[in-house]
């Protein structure tokens, strides 16, 4: 176990299926840490296969924080995961352990390594286009690209919170949300950390993600999607949104056939697989490995940095 440094933290960042939560764990043990989480789907109760969530044994093991956070209906952005994850980690320092961050959701990590810009929004103006996202996000998703593309080729057409948002700021104060990020620079370093990147090979990356949805759906994806809209959570709900879930509401709705549902999720997966790969190839300071096959080398860089 290494001696905690109260100023330090440990990422585990990367695209998804590269190993980042294996990788986390395994940190975890050797060095004393707690985890902390940074995937933006990991927050919700009750969705848990297709977010991929640590098992229990592994919960109980070593501590994780931010996961089960907020019920499906509740707002969770990357304002609200900054300030949970600045209390998780100074609760992890107080216990004189090391925090772990692993995830892939960018946004968050940069939010909480690096601040969040101020953009001001107008709440009539995101009402309306929320509306309009319900009932034709495809058109919604061509107005952004019409006064944003460079914003719009960052984010999925149906990533209803950051297309909506994206407009909201352009109509209420006149600037992309391009020209807005590009503006606050992101030049904070509000913690002193070590980025541990995880890489794949892109075949042998899209070959895991489809592995991992046939496993998920083989674990019961479709009767967990089927109990929580029995339970009475609405399909509107933000994590409904994402990718996967989406998809089988569709599918229990008779709009895809299982087999379309099935190709849709895999091909959405490595879709996001990608704007990850390229979110993360433009942050800095990030330590690229390859895990499993580079443990020692990951040990021995986290090691130097701690001491």
């Amino acid at each position: 176990m290494v001696e905690a440094n109260k100023e330090k933290v440990l990422a585990v960042l990367g695209a998804t299926c590269t190993g980042k939560s294996e990788c986390a764990l395994w940190l975890a043990r050797e060095m004393g840490g707690e985890i902390v989480n940074a995937d933006s789907m990991q927050v919700y109760k009750h969705f848990d296969i297709g977010s991929a969530k640590p098992d229990l044994a592994a919960r109980q093991e070593v501590a994780h924080h931010l996961i089960d956070m907020v019920e499906p209906e509740q707002e969770f952005n990357a304002a609200l995961f900054k300030e949970a994850a600045d209390t998780a980690i100074q609760a992890i320092w107080l216990k004189k352990k090391i925090p772990i961050v692993v995830g892939g959701t960018g946004l968050y990590l940069r939010a909480l390594f690096h601040g969040l810009f101020a953009a001001e929004g107008d709440a009539a103006t995101r009402e309306k286009l929320k509306q309009r996202f319900r009932e034709n996000p495809a058109s919604v998703y061509e107005e952004l690209k019409q006064v944003d593309a460079e914003y719009a080729s960052k984010i999925s057409p149906n990533d209803r919170v950051r297309v909506v948002r994206a407009l909201e700021i352009y109509y209420a104060s006149g600037m992309m949300m391009s020209q807005w990020q590009r503006t606050h620079g992101f030049q904070q370093q509000r913690y002193k950390v070590f980025k541990i990147g995880l890489k794949k090979e892109r075949v042998g990356l899209y070959n895991r993600i489809n592995g991992r949805v046939d496993n998920m759906l083989e674990a019961g994806w479709v009767e967990e999607v089927k109990a929580l809209l029995r339970a009475g959570y609405s399909s509107d709900a933000k994590p409904f949104l994402s990718i996967g879930y989406r998809d089988i509401v569709l599918y229990l709705g008779s709009v895809l056939s299982y087999a379309e549902m099935v190709v849709k999720i895999k091909q959405e997966t490595r879709h996001y697989a990608k704007r990850q790969i390229t979110w993360f190839a433009k942050e800095k300071d990030i330590a690229w490995f390859e895990y499993p096959e580079e443990k020692e080398l990951i040990k021995k860089e986290v090691r130097r940095f701690l001491h």
